[in-house]
């Protein structure tokens, strides 16, 4: 599958659609959206809005440098980023909620790792 170099449509172009702040609906705002393969942008604000993948990479890193017990190793390290390399919805930011990513990330790390959720999303 080839990921789209998305590009936004100009400010005339967009549309108007329903948005949230923190689950509560609160009203229309104007959405660009991508002229190429017509993907909606997300305007999430504040904790939703996604993360670039470092982001998560530095999570992973610090979660390996916690006192305690050793969390994984480095292989299983690069097989997690590359887990999160191949979710094409992982790394597209256009669209992608910040939670949303933060799931997959948890799923990703538990697939190779006994470690909790709990424990994950403490450094998330």
């Amino acid at each position: 599958m080839m990921k789209c170099e998305h590009k936004s449509c100009g400010a005339a172009e967009k549309v108007w659609l329903p948005y949230e702040v923190d689950g509560a609906e609160r009203g229309f705002k104007p959405h660009s959206y991508c002229i190429h393969c017509g993907t909606i942008k997300n305007i999430s604000s504040g904790s939703d809005k996604p993360k670039g993948i470092g982001y998560y990479i530095n999570v992973l890193s610090e979660m390996g440098k916690y006192p305690g017990k050793k969390r994984f190793t480095k292989v299983q390290m690069r097989l997690i980023v590359k887990e999160l390399e191949d979710m094409g919805d992982f790394c597209d930011t256009y669209w992608v909620t910040g939670s949303a990513q933060d799931r997959m990330f948890i799923i990703a790390v538990q697939k190779y790792c006994k470690i909790s959720e709990g424990f994950i999303k403490f450094f998330l």
